[in-house]
């Protein structure tokens, strides 16, 4: 099965598939089917063929659904890109899809198509053809794009259909806030019209935009960050809004403190279902209904894990803590441009799986911070920083943050005469928000082994020792991401 064709059929045409909880258009199903078509047939008129690759760079609306799973029945790939990344990212993005074709406004693009598409002559395909590029910081390094198989979207997408949890239909309104070009937001997209549910899109910028979605639309079900549950269990804003059709909350992207989920949980009067996965893999474990405290829950069906020691490899047992191993047909086919990968993807989670198979994460061997749900790839702020003509070394690493989690910092070591705020917003320019840095320390040396590699666990563990005392506050919050902001890598 191919994932367009998985999403789109067998629904009640009338019924809405799509809301814009900015502008409140809405589409159909049969509008949304019907128009995914056409943009397939456009795409084919304007010469895309098979594995063609098309970049698309968008928000949360009806018209990044069409323009998706057009893009997917013409037999394209589809590259997906945050429209909050700079220009510098997106370009660095774009020289690894190497995409034919970039659509950063979907609307404009489904009209013109709309108005001449054509779905004859579609391409053959394969369950086995690429269909998804998302942007990843992987385990170390600078940020790849993880591959996905139309067989392994689907196969997530039925593992996830057949968990009762998790399990949506026609009868709910799914509230998405989390970017449609992320993993998750992606995912929950899809999940949400294969089941027949109706998805209110909105883009990240404002928290009561968000209550004000969630209440608006009666939404049922909503996947959120840990700093969106912070909201929803603590914030006085949630007050003013009636939020009594939640019945569930999906939190991923980052660890979320079991006493956040409880809070949520007996403020709302709704489910909180944690789960694990990365862009690598789609989510491989879901909390089981009632969930076992401090758990991520166990495999979904398909899936296999299994903890290893870090340094040998070698399987550990029940109860033994180890690096975090998965297999299954919804692990991705490789990084683009990199080899596939073969059996085994280590996660680079430290966790432990005891004897019921319950998952427990109990730190991260991967170097990459996590910001609420974004991802930050500490070589990839530590590059623009080495790029300041003062700057001779620069390292990254996370600060424990009470709202988001982590927050990026850095040290480096200094060539010239530069205050630490220049180099904040010499960052600031290049990067997304989410990667601003919160403070930077100028050091002696950045500690590294003798092969030249960071010891960044030395920074880490000085950033929690300092974190346990008393710091001395930042001059600046400003470029701390948002709770909206913190939704997407």
């Amino acid at each position: 099965m191919l994932l367009d064709e998985e999403v789109l059929a067998g629904h009640d045409p009338l019924a809405p598939a799509l809301i814009d909880a900015a502008g409140g258009r809405t589409i159909a199903f049969g509008q949304l089917a019907d128009g995914a078509r056409r943009v397939a047939g456009g795409l084919a008129g304007r010469g895309l063929e098979r594995g063609d690759v098309v970049a698309l760079v968008a928000g949360n609306t009806p018209d990044f659904a069409v323009v998706l799973y057009g893009a997917l029945a013409a037999g394209c790939t589809v590259a997906l890109s945050n429209p909050a990344l700079t220009e510098g990212e997106q370009e660095r993005q774009f020289a690894i899809s190497r995409p034919r074709l970039v659509i950063s406004d979907p609307g404009s693009f489904t009209r013109e198509l709309l108005s001449s598409g054509d779905a004859a002559g579609l391409p053959e395909r394969d369950p086995e053809d690429l269909a998804l590029l998302f942007s990843s910081s992987g385990t170390t390094g600078l940020p790849k794009l993880a591959a996905h198989t139309h067989a392994g979207a689907v196969a997530f997408l039925r593992a996830i259909g057949g968990t009762p949890r998790m399990a949506i239909g026609p009868a709910d309104v799914v509230g998405i806030v989390i970017p449609f070009t992320h993993l998750f937001g992606c995912a929950l997209l899809s999940h949400g019209l294969r089941g027949g549910a109706r998805v209110v899109g909105l883009n990240p910028g404002d928290p009561e935009a968000f209550l004000r979605m969630l209440a608006e639309h009666r939404v049922t079900v909503a996947p959120v960050t840990p700093p969106l549950v912070a909201l929803l269990a603590r914030s006085p804003l949630v007050d003013r809004y009636d939020l009594s059709a939640l019945r569930l909350l999906i939190a991923s992207a980052a660890p979320c403190a079991p006493e956040l989920q409880e809070q949520a949980a007996a403020r709302l009067g709704c489910g909180v279902a944690d789960c694990l996965g990365s862009t690598e893999a789609w989510a491989y474990t879901f909390a089981l209904d009632p969930p076992v405290r401090g758990s991520v829950g166990v495999a979904v069906d398909g899936v296999e894990l299994r903890v290893v020691d870090p340094a040998t490899g070698e399987r550990l047992g029940a109860g033994e803590a180890g690096e975090l191993w998965v297999r299954g047909p919804q692990v991705m086919r490789g990084y683009a441009g990199h080899a596939d990968v073969r059996d085994w993807l280590a996660t680079g989670d430290l966790a432990r799986i005891d004897a019921a198979g319950n998952v427990f994460v109990v730190d991260r061997l991967k170097e990459l911070i996590k910001v609420g749900g974004a991802s930050v790839a500490p070589a990839e702020v530590e590059r623009e920083l080495r790029l300041h003509p003062a700057v001779e070394d620069a390292a990254v690493v996370g600060r424990p943050d009470a709202e988001l989690g982590e927050v990026p910092v850095a040290y480096v070591t200094l060539r010239g005469a530069v205050a630490p705020e220049e180099l904040r917003a010499w960052v600031a320019l290049r990067l997304a928000p989410w990667k601003h840095l919160r403070d930077v320390t100028v050091i002696d040396a950045i500690p590294r082994t003798p092969a030249g590699k960071i010891l960044r666990r030395e920074l880490i563990e000085r950033e929690r020792a300092q974190a346990a005392g008393t710091r001395r506050p930042s001059s600046d919050r400003r470029a701390t991401p948002s709770l909206a902001q913190a939704v997407d890598r």
